[in-house]
Parts: C-alpha cells; structure tokens; sequence
C-alpha cells in the first residue's frame, strides 16, 4: 500500500514538472528566437529490475527543439536571422557569456548593441554603434553609414561574435539564454562561416497545438495519480477498521 502511494507521488511529482515546462513553452510562442523544450524519463535497465513502477532507477533527461521557426520579414537592419546552427553571443548580467536565436538588437542608454537587455559580444570587443544608422552584412560585420559631401561612406566599427555550438552540450537557464554544459566559456571561438540575414527575425519554434494537447494529456494524469492515493488512503483506512473490529 505505502509503495503504490510511494510511486503515485513520484509520478504526479514528475508530471507537475512536466507542465511547468510545457506552461512556459506556450508563455514564449511570441518570445523571438524561442526554442520549445521537452523533458522525458530515461529507465536504467539491470538484471535485478524488476517493479517496472519504481522510478528509483530512472534518469529525467532535458531535450531542446532546435529546429527553425518561421521567419518574420522586418525590414529593420537591426533584425537578424542567425541562420542554420549559428548562435550571437551575448554578455549575461553576471559577465558570463551566453548564446541566443533572438536576433532583435537594440542600442541601450550606453549606446551598446544588446538583444534584450544583455549586451551582444563582439568577435574581439565590445561593440559602441552609439547610433542606429548601421549596416550589418551577411558575416556580421557591423558599419556606420554617414553621409559626407552628397555621398554616403561605410566605416567598420565591429564583428558580431558568432558561434557554432553543439545541441547535446547545450542548458537553458532561466533568462532564457543558452549556456554550454562542460566546455569552458573562453573555448568557444567565433566562426566565420556562419551566416546571418538582417531585415528578418526568426520566431519561437513553440507547436501550440502539440503542447496543449501534452497539457490536457498531463492534467488527466496526473488527476489518476490523486485518485489513485486517495483510494490506497481510503482502502488502508478500512483494512485498519477490520483490524480494530478483529481485535
């Protein structure tokens, strides 16, 4: 009896957290750059396993949807799509860097690059546009436009940092950024051949119908695991009466 409520808890323990993360893959359909997460229970077989319920030898593991989303034609030069597996790397509010999809750049009150609120890296320093009159080509080279004698001249002032970062060794933190796991944040270099496209963003990749339906899915389940601890509780409840009345 105890072990049945045991095992109940585990499960509903599991599917609570499975629908905070599906909660938030539906709060960030609209979050540019958004990639949907998923969470999934790995069994570690051995010859003695024999309760298929117990989740003692079981392994939660995180699994990122990496795929693109759609794209959303800007036509502002500070948009960008980081295309295929390429990453912008940012500055978070500890100094740390960290990678993002989100290519909507803005110029704070500093007059830094940042995509929201976390300032974005240069490929060997900061980056000072101090205004919104750029360029930014198809390699992240960033230019100043002036207009000087009736014609425009293009001056560099800095190279976005871009990166190519392997999915399996990647963590999503609570701001929303993407962190490596193992590798030393210093490790990872800006890669030339990635290649980016102003004048779009790149949407969440969130499927609102896949999640609602786990949601749904979820909640009934996690509602059989209550019913089912609440009749262990009941049945213990009259194997104990029958005792007394025994006795």
């Amino acid at each position: 009896m105890e072990s049945a409520i045991h095992n109940s808890m585990q499960v509903a323990s599991k599917l609570l957290e499975k629908q905070a993360i599906i909660s938030n893959n539906l709060a960030n359909i609209s979050t540019t750059g958004f990639k949907e997460k998923f969470n999934y229970l790995v069994r570690n077989e051995t010859k003695n396993t024999k309760n298929l319920n117990n989740f003692s030898n079981t392994q939660e593991k995180e699994y990122y949807n990496f795929s693109a989303g759609t794209l959303n034609y800007t036509d502002r030069k500070l948009d960008l799509f980081i295309k295929e597996n390429g990453w912008l790397a940012v500055k978070d509010a500890n100094g740390q860097e960290a990678y993002t999809k989100n290519g909507h750049l803005m110029l704070n009150n500093q007059g830094k690059l940042t995509v929201q609120n976390h300032e974005v890296l240069g490929d060997y320093h900061s980056i000072y546009p101090s205004d919104n009159n750029l360029k930014i080509s198809s390699h992240g080279i960033i230019k100043k436009i002036e207009k000087q004698a009736n014609k425009f001249i293009e001056s560099k002032i800095g190279s976005l940092k871009l990166v190519r970062l392997p999915n399996e060794n990647l963590l999503q933190k609570e701001n929303g950024l993407f962190y490596l796991k193992n590798l030393n944040k210093n490790s990872i270099l800006h890669d030339d051949s990635i290649k980016i496209q102003s004048g779009m963003l790149e949407t969440s990749n969130v499927n609102p119908t896949k999640n609602m339906i786990d949601m749904i899915s979820n909640a009934r389940q996690f509602e059989m695991e209550m019913k089912m601890i609440s009749i262990c509780d009941q049945n213990e409840e009259y194997a104990n009466r029958l005792l007394d009345i025994n006795n």
